[in-house]
């Protein structure tokens, strides 16, 4: 899973960054209290990212999200997300988790700009199972950043790494696929569900009812996924199209943690086929 691809990023703009740390945050950062929390840039050195002295301002990795700030001795403070300063309003940045551990997104050095976390193929991840970071970010300035001495086997000369708690917590995925009540307000549809054991967000999938009927029952049918990431038990689904009269639209909810993904399937006697797997195939499943 790890390799090393080389590609530069465009930088995006300038940013003012204070040099002294904001708002302090909460960090999940070396949560065995063995060091684990260093990375290796190619061109600078290291990378702390539970910097002491600071509040707990490390680095916090959640489900969508990472914030906090780390630092480097040769060139300063990291932040990790625009929240950390309030600056979302006029440069919106951040490194982002898609929620099963892979990264994303950019973080912003003071003194030596923007760090992307998925450079082409060697885009950086969190494993949801041991919580240890993986792969390489990339800086114009600052070179290759190896978030692992697994990256290169240099472990026995170099041994260094980031480990979370991240998804610790979490046994498995959620299983059970909740029944959906649906609540029809001009062109917005309103669904509620109720909770599903062990989900922290969910999915929604639609597609029309008359091609659901002429397909005997196939949801590979689906038109789309409604809503993503929805961490409530309840979504407006808005300018909902309208359909031909006598038809409609059929919509499927799955639980989902940092661990995977839950079922469409009902597991009743009068399920045809499949839901899981005619959707995936449908191609227009939920990321």
């Amino acid at each position: 899973m790890r390799h090393r691809t080389l590609l530069t990023i465009a930088l995006l703009g300038s940013l003012v960054l204070a040099s002294s740390v904001g708002a302090l945050l909460a960090e999940n950062v070396d949560p065995d209290n063995d060091d684990s929390q260093r990375a290796w840039a190619e061109n600078v050195g290291w990378i702390n990212v539970e910097p002491a002295n600071c509040g707990g301002c490390g680095v916090q990795v959640d489900d969508f999200a990472l914030s906090g700030w780390a630092w480097a001795e040769n060139f300063g403070w990291i932040s990790l997300s625009c929240t950390n300063t309030s600056s979302c309003g006029s440069v919106d940045y951040g490194v982002t988790n898609d929620g099963a551990g892979q990264l994303g997104g950019m973080a912003w050095a003071e003194n030596a700009g923007w760090i992307n976390f998925a450079p082409a193929s060697s885009m950086a991840s969190v494993s949801p199972l041991t919580g240890e970071l993986e792969g390489y970010a990339w800086g114009e300035n600052v070179g290759w950043i190896s978030l692992s001495c697994t990256n290169t086997a240099s472990c026995g000369t170099a041994d260094y790494g980031i480990k979370t708690d991240w998804c610790s917590s979490v046994a498995a995925a959620p299983s059970g696929t909740p029944e959906v009540l649906a609540r029809l307000a001009g062109d917005d549809v309103s669904l509620f569900w109720p909770a599903v054991a062990g989900a922290a967000w969910y999915e929604t999938i639609r597609g029309e009812l008359g091609l659901l009927r002429s397909s005997a029952g196939d949801f590979g049918t689906a038109d789309g996924c409604a809503a993503d990431n929805v961490t409530n038990t309840s979504i407006v689904v808005s300018g909902t199209p309208t359909l031909p009269s006598g038809d409609g639209y059929w919509y499927l909810v799955r639980a989902v943690n940092c661990k995977g993904k839950g079922t469409y399937d009902s597991a009743g006697p009068n399920q045809v086929g499949l839901r899981d797997a005619e959707i995936a195939g449908s191609g227009v499943d939920c990321p």
